[in-house]
């Protein structure tokens, strides 16, 4: 499994096929709305990045956000229903920031 069920009895490739046909200028509004309303993400609660997510919620709320968004996205890419990847770009740069921060030599 990708992580990603659509509800409503919906399947992926519906959900793909609709987003798909959305006109240009109402294709950003319609994944949101979509996936707001459509899709469920499932996680594996014995995985280890779930496990230190758990634990990095306390210890650093900031950056578990953004890995917990960075899951979510994944799951979404995965799933094939990510309407524009760079809008990913940034936060990954956090990310990147954080688990480098105090390790220049």
């Amino acid at each position: 499994s990708n992580g990603i069920n659509a509800e409503y009895g919906e399947n992926l490739t519906t959900l793909r096929r609709y987003l798909e046909m959305a006109p240009p200028e109402q294709k950003a509004e319609s994944y949101k709305y979509l996936l707001h309303n459509n899709v469920v993400l499932e996680l594996n609660p014995v995985h280890p990045i779930i496990k230190q997510l758990s634990s990095l919620r306390d210890s650093n709320p900031e950056v578990a956000e953004l890995v917990a968004g960075q899951l979510f996205d994944n799951a979404l890419m995965n799933a094939d229903l990510v309407h524009d990847p760079r809008r990913m770009v940034g936060r990954i740069n956090k990310l990147l920031t954080a688990v480098t921060k105090g390790k220049e030599e």
